[in-house]
């Protein structure tokens, strides 16, 4: 049937219900924030950042052409976004969810803080009837498409299940509602890389037919110097650091592979556990006067390999670890009926959540072992420093600089809104208080706390020659030599990284009933960000 055309409000936007959501498929692990693509002016959900900063699938939409950064998320009128990365902190599971209000515009005065979309998530309450479903949902690998290039197939398996219930504990005064889900993910992924070829690894370049310059003759800015003959470096002027390091290489599998083209496969598997809950109690205390409290739970942990275990490598571009994030979100609300045309609402909440996330060779000291002296100092710079070979897959060996790091938010937000009826005026007078506690310990500018080297082919060519430069002959021979042409490093200095900071919004919203077909939404919103702490 035609839709029924919106007169009591401005905003536009969809409300998703509970049977949309629990009967549309839903994509990216059931996430219901996949639905926002029947959103109008949304483009199609995506997965952003890593899988250690985003654990819990967090999707990102642009609502009518602005950033994703544009959009705030709430659940039950509570916030639910995070400050760094602007991701959704608590994703509720889909059986849970009574409703899904999201809009893109035009928004009513209480709500702000947004240019794209307000997206805030109801969850289920229970009735005077007891009423239960239960769940179960599997994947693996055979209903997944084959890798494009090598026809892989990664072994993948997902299964989801739980549990949701609701009923009265007193009829008619207080009610219960509760959910739990465990999932399990087992990610396959293919993964191609570039490595060196094994005549190469020995300092045998005669394939190459560029040549390869002594980096210890001629002058100072690279010019006079003379080529190795038969483009073969000596064994002895091979770096024993380089060596130790090629030794956790393996060979090349992908026979025929063109110099400079992917000659590597390998697959891994990511692992992902996530246990979560939801919690909801109403109170009818009379007629006048209604409370609910909610308490939520998620805890996604996760172990995501490198290509080459202990030791890193180009794998998800060197992150490589395991992770875990704790949320919680609660919130208090209250309903205060002074008569038929005065109503309060007040609602108080928190949302929390710790992210830690460590490389896969956390506690070991890889880069002292293997004669990189001085980094492996403290449990964050544990682990193989970053190695980078300009036209190879990197990182070749270590970690993403991003690793590790420990960072969480605290946010509380506490909301007044008085609606009065005053003849043909709908008055809505309110304000919030929120405040954030942000934490974030990480380095990561110059190859994080474990350090980087670069190596192009400048080094062990002379100036002018391009394709030597850009050569990926040259560059690894750089490599053999311990010639690199950047060196970086962070240290962490700081003791208690993050920042402090309140905000306080206040509003006044006049829905004018003019005339039976006129009518007129009046709207003021005031928003103080104070500078940060």
């Amino acid at each position: 049937s035609a839709p029924i055309l919106q007169t009591d409000r401005a905003d536009t936007g969809r409300l998703l219900e509970t049977k949309q959501i629990a009967e549309l498929p839903l994509g990216f692990n059931r996430n219901f924030q996949g639905l926002l693509v029947t959103v109008p002016g949304a483009t199609r959900p995506s997965r952003p950042h890593s899988e250690f900063f985003n654990p819990q699938d967090s999707l990102e939409s642009k609502v009518n052409g602005q950033s994703r950064l544009s959009n705030n998320f709430m659940i039950e009128g509570v916030d639910n976004n995070h400050k760094t990365g602007l991701l959704t902190v608590l994703i509720p599971a889909a059986d849970a969810i009574e409703t899904v209000s999201v809009t893109t515009s035009n928004f009513d005065a209480e709500l702000g803080r947004a240019g794209g979309a307000v997206s805030s998530v109801t969850i289920k309450s229970g009735t005077n009837e007891v009423h239960g479903s239960a769940w179960f949902f599997g994947n693996n690998e055979n209903t997944r498409a084959r890798e494009y290039f090598t026809g892989n197939r990664a072994p993948t398996r997902y299964r989801q299940l739980g549990v949701a219930v609701g009923g009265p504990i007193l009829k008619n005064k207080l009610f219960y509602f509760g959910d739990y889900q465990y999932t399990n993910d087992k990610l396959g992924k293919v993964n191609r890389a570039v490595i060196p070829i094994p005549e190469w690894r020995t300092g045998n370049f005669s394939n190459f037919s560029i040549p390869i310059f002594d980096p210890a003759t001629g002058n100072p800015d690279g010019t006079g110097r003379t080529p190795f003959a038969g483009n073969i470096i000596p064994t002895n002027r091979i770096s024993p650091i380089a060596q130790r390091l090629l030794a956790f290489l393996p060979a090349p599998n992908v026979p025929g592979a063109a110099l400079g083209t992917p000659n590597s496969v390998i697959n891994t598997v990511r692992e992902r556990t996530t246990h979560q809950f939801d919690t909801k109690i109403n109170y009818n205390l009379n007629e006048k006067n209604v409370f609910a409290v909610r308490f939520s739970y998620q805890q996604p942990k996760l172990f995501d390999p490198g290509s080459y275990g202990i030791y890193g490598g180009p794998a998800n571009g060197g992150f490589a670890g395991s992770g875990t994030q704790d949320v919680i979100s609660s919130a208090a609300n209250y309903t205060r009926t002074f008569s038929s045309t005065l109503i309060l609402e007040a609602r108080f909440g928190i949302s929390w959540y710790k992210n830690l996330a460590v490389t896969q060779a956390d506690g070991l000291k890889t880069s002292e072992e293997v004669g990189i002296r001085g980094v492996n100092v403290d449990a964050q710079s544990a682990g193989l420093t970053q190695i980078n070979i300009a036209g190879f897959t990197g990182p070749i060996l270590g970690f993403s600089a991003s690793l590790p790091w420990d960072r969480g938010e605290t946010t509380t937000n506490t909301m007044a809104v008085v609606t009065r009826l005053v003849g043909n005026h709908s008055i809505k007078v309110g304000g919030e208080y929120r405040r954030n506690r942000d934490f974030l310990l990480q380095v990561q500018d110059n190859g994080g706390t474990r350090g980087r080297y670069n190596f192009g082919g400048a080094q062990t060519s002379i100036p002018g020659n391009t394709a030597a430069i850009n050569g990926l002959g040259n560059a690894f021979a750089s490599f053999l030599l311990d010639a690199p042409n950047l060196v970086g490093r962070d240290l962490t200095v700081i003791e208690e990284p993050g920042t402090k900071h309140w905000a306080l919004f206040s509003f006044i919203n006049d829905k004018w009933q003019v005339y039976k077909r006129l009518k007129l939404d009046l709207v003021l919103r005031h928003e103080d960000y104070p500078p940060h702490s």
